[in-house]
């Protein structure tokens, strides 16, 4: 969408958002990159912001719904939950001959899990640096130090320039993916399991468990999945 576009764009929010939040809501990164990102073929005839969570100083979570129709004047939905990039890594650890994984059981309220099961994943801080909020997760959740140099981009790999959406119905969210692949020994690997990790002030509450690598296209976690299947593509490319 180009300057003319967005400044005929009217905003307006619910009762409880004052102007300096909605201000700080439009100036946010990920709603100012759905702005560029919005195809001509739309035409956004306003945005009413519902709610707007703050992380601290930084723009959370923002919920709005567009006004939006097609150049010929057929509405088209626009309600949008906002969370902007995130990033999943996969970790490859080898053993003995025998591929594992280290995923992280903590609780989802949205899933309405207590032990939801999954590889470690992050949101953007803002920044951009999507190597570097991935080592950083890895850090805080599986306690391990990883140099961004070793990660594997396996979005990259696959084309995904800006990631993959994550469900493109209902939020902005794009998900980067990465691996990185480790050889330890049967002592290190099993240190892993029932490890309680993660940022007790961020309300962390994370349990690791080991996991032969081949089992997980069988959870029910849709980066997960995506992670194996790429990262198996991924190995055999390297080796054809």
């Amino acid at each position: 969408m180009d300057q003319t576009a967005i400044a005929k764009i009217a905003f307006s929010s619910a009762p409880g958002i004052d102007q300096d939040i909605q201000d700080k809501a439009i100036a946010s990164k990920p709603f100012q990159d759905w702005l560029k990102s919005v195809s001509d073929r739309f035409v956004v005839r306003g945005v009413k912001f519902q709610s707007v969570d703050m992380f601290g100083p930084r723009v959370g979570f923002i919920k709005f719904v567009a006004d939006v129709t097609d150049t010929n004047g057929k509405f088209i939905p626009g309600i949008v939950f906002m969370r902007g990039g995130a990033v999943g890594m996969l970790p490859v650890l080898k053993c003995e001959g025998k591929r594992y994984s280290i995923l992280t059981v903590q609780p989802r309220v949205p899933a309405g899990r207590f032990d939801f099961v999954e590889i470690p994943a992050g949101m953007l801080d803002g920044s951009g640096n999507f190597g570097g909020v991935a080592a950083k997760e890895l850090k805080e959740e599986l306690e391990m130090v990883v140099s961004q140099d070793d990660l594997i981009d396996l979005t990259e790999f696959a084309g995904y320039a800006g990631g993959v959406f994550v469900s493109p119905g209902g939020t902005d969210e794009t998900l980067r993916l990465f691996a990185f692949e480790k050889d330890v020994t049967a002592e290190e690997l099993a240190s892993y399991e029932g490890k309680c990790t993660g940022v007790i002030e961020e309300g962390e509450q994370i349990t690791l468990m080991i996991a032969e690598l081949d089992t997980l296209w069988k959870l029910d976690d849709a980066k997960t999945v995506v992670a194996y299947a790429l990262y198996e593509k991924y190995v055999a490319r390297q080796s054809a």
